[in-house]
């Protein structure tokens, strides 16, 4: 064998292996946010809140353990308006797919 020729095929495992690392995360993420947005909306229609800019950004990322299963949590904001016109923070957190919490931060309350 050629060690060059092993340590060629090495890396373009190691580039592949990133490579499709990259892309799993990509689509895991973009799927995410897709439920996160989605939640975000029906939790507001449920509040007779408005879902402002039909949008959310995601503020962290961490890879954490629950349940002894190991994932992405991930924390996304939304903005929301109650009966004024005020914009309001809300926060969704989520492992993996799931939905662990939405948060609206109200003056008058917070739920």
């Amino acid at each position: 064998f050629n060690k060059k020729s092993n340590l060629f095929d090495m890396t373009e495992l190691t580039l592949l292996l990133i490579f499709g690392v990259f892309i799993l995360f990509f689509s895991t993420n973009s799927r995410a946010r897709d439920i996160a947005r989605a939640t975000g909306k029906r939790e507001c229609v449920n509040r007779r809140f408005v879902f402002l800019d039909d949008s959310i950004a995601l503020k962290s990322l961490k890879v954490k353990t629950l349940n002894g299963r190991i994932g992405f949590m991930r924390s996304y904001e939304f903005e929301f308006n109650h009966f004024d016109f005020q914009r309001y923070q809300g926060k969704i957190e989520m492992f993996g797919y799931l939905v662990l919490s939405v948060q609206f931060f109200h003056p008058d309350h917070i739920e």
